[in-house]
């Protein structure tokens, strides 16, 4: 009988991230750089001039080098509370992925903004 085999699993390195709405709510931008350590080291960004003071849901979208996609969305609301947000990342050769989650609160909405207050760097386990 075969052993199953394991999946390898390795992380993704995520640096500078930042996401905010501008002043009066007409546009959006997200901006940082990801490395999977001796694949890809890569800039992804996003910028639109429709959104309005909450973050938009980014489609996937690849980054300066396209073996990485990455998405944005923030979950459905539950009763009682906002949803989290969370960003998928994808290194496309090998066909996987991770996300990271984040609660409501990093993202709080001023009067006519949003703008990212948690950690700009963090790891995303990919598998």
């Amino acid at each position: 009988m075969a052993s199953p085999v394991a999946q390898r699993t390795t992380q993704a390195k995520i640096s500078g991230f930042s996401a905010s709405t501008n002043t009066y709510g007409n546009g959006a931008t997200f901006d940082y750089d990801v490395e999977i350590d001796g694949l890809v080291n890569t800039h992804c960004s996003y910028s639109d001039e429709t959104s309005g003071p909450k973050l938009p849901d980014v489609a996937q979208t690849p980054c300066d080098d396209p073996a990485i996609r990455w998405q944005f969305r923030q979950d459905p609301s539950q009763p009682g509370g906002e949803g989290r947000y969370r960003i998928v990342v994808i290194h496309t050769p090998t066909g996987t992925a991770g996300f990271h989650e984040w609660a409501p609160a990093d993202f709080p909405l001023n009067a006519d903004e949003t703008i990212y207050q948690g950690a700009s760097d963090f790891t995303i386990d990919i598998a």
